[in-house]
């Protein structure tokens, strides 16, 4: 894995590296970036009237976008990799590359367990602060009015037209679905804007307030919960998975307990043989779900040291939750 970050550093350094002169400029993210989403905004700047087209390849694929007449700049959302990704940029002119750029960015995340820290030649560059934000003002408005109202429809807010990718997900959580950027993100805050505040659970819990009346009176505490770290597990915009988990449950809770990734119990069963089954079958407690790590244990917080569900302290009232007498 270090073999392939270093020879990743090397080939991002070689002739067709980030630059700012040439046909056309990668303007962002500049190279060497570390992201912590899986979304990256990448902005193109077309220097001469020769480019017609802008391909960018990842990951072996490869995105054509044409460039219109009188057109300065390309934008284009891409959806990141765990890890280091490569992402090569060519301008063409009359269907024949005539310039070729590339830049390496990471995607970290607590939820990857070969890439939950990364490599320290890249670093975090965020975006909305004063000596950044100057690059796109030709074509976005980049201030907000001194009392921004909530948009009424998605593109109404300013931060849609960049960001509208992040909701692109089967669940979208309700700030985000609204489209009310600033219930959450802090236009104030210097010299990065529209930060949130930490722990995470500080804002989450202004709106579930249920939650913490609920969690604060169990005795034990998942990890993710007792710092206070909502976002390891949940994707506070939007995803594809309930609960807005940025992996399917079993395959989060392996992620970190990596002893259970066999799909099979440590406690010895009577029914299913030598193990219990871990997924792969219905849940017997929850009609139309499929059995996982949270039918038996609580993922927030529990007064059963093991987590387990219902607040049941012995492990045979937890069996019985589903093998009635």
């Amino acid at each position: 894995m270090k073999l392939a970050y270093i020879l990743l550093i090397i080939l991002s350094s070689v002739s067709i590296a980030w630059s700012s002169t040439g046909k056309f400029s990668i303007i962002e993210p500049p190279d060497k970036t570390l992201f912590e989403s899986e979304l990256m905004a990448l902005t193109v700047k077309v220097n001469s009237s020769e480019i017609d087209a802008i391909d960018i390849k990842q990951d072996g694929t490869t995105v054509t976008i044409p460039v219109k007449k009188g057109s300065k700049f390309i934008c284009k959302t891409l959806r990141l990799k765990y890890g280091p990704n490569e992402i090569v940029v060519s301008a063409k002119a009359k269907g024949e590359i005539a310039e070729s750029k590339k830049i390496a960015v990471f995607y970290q995340s607590d939820v990857s367990k070969k890439h939950h820290t990364h490599p320290p030649v890249f670093q975090r560059r965020p975006f909305h602060q004063k000596n950044r934000e100057g690059i796109c003002r030709e074509c976005h408005t980049m201030k907000l009015a001194e009392k921004y109202p909530k948009p009424i429809k998605p593109k109404d807010s300013i931060c849609y037209q960049c960001h509208k990718e992040i909701t692109a997900y089967k669940n979208v959580h309700g700030p985000a679905a609204r489209w009310d950027c600033l219930t959450c993100h802090n236009k104030d805050s210097r010299p990065i804007k529209y930060t949130t505040p930490k722990p995470d659970r500080r804002l989450c819990f202004v709106c579930h307030k249920e939650r913490k009346e609920v969690w604060t009176q169990k005795k034990y505490w998942h990890g993710p919960t007792a710092t206070g770290k909502c976002t390891i597990c949940h994707n506070p915009h939007a995803s594809n998975n309930i609960f807005w988990l940025k992996k399917p449950i079993w395959n989060l809770c392996v992620t970190c307990h990596e002893d259970k990734a066999s799909g099979r119990h440590v406690i010895a069963g009577f029914v299913y043989g030598s193990t219990h089954p871990t997924k792969g079958w219905p849940d017997p407690a929850r009609p139309g779900r499929k059995l996982s790590c949270a039918s038996c244990h609580n993922p927030h917080a529990s007064n059963s040291r093991f987590l387990f569900a219902n607040d049941v302290l012995s492990p045979n009232s937890l069996c019985e939750m589903c093998h009635k007498k």
